[in-house]
């Protein structure tokens, strides 16, 4: 995946998602780098110290991949974390915030 695709509304694929749009949809389309299409679910976002993040699985997939989100003007660019301590300490609020809804829905997490 390219560090800075432009996120499209699955709806009409015309504008950005944010908080106002009303097509709830949580489905995305990027292009990869070698030109091809890949559908991903965006599964959670959250935002820390001022910056925010993505969590997205790709179709038929299991594993999520956390993801920077910028805006660039109009842009909104999907980047790669690159620091171990940064992606450690998101993917540590992602799985807290995955329990939570797990725990809010009544689904318990097998523990070993």
């Amino acid at each position: 995946m390219s560090d800075t695709e432009k996120t499209k509304c699955n709806h009409n694929g015309d504008h950005i998602c944010d908080e106002e749009c009303e097509c709830n949809d949580n489905f995305i389309t990027l292009e990869m780098d070698d030109g091809t299409l890949k559908n991903f679910f965006i599964i959670g976002n959250l935002e820390n110290e001022g910056k925010y993040y993505i969590a997205l699985v790709a179709e038929g997939e299991s594993n999520y991949d956390i993801l920077q989100v910028t805006e660039e003007g109009d842009n909104v660019n999907l980047n790669y974390i690159d620091d171990d301590n940064e992606y450690n300490t998101i993917a540590d609020k992602f799985d807290e915030l995955f329990q939570k809804e797990l725990k809010e829905m009544g689904i318990e997490e097998e523990t070993e």
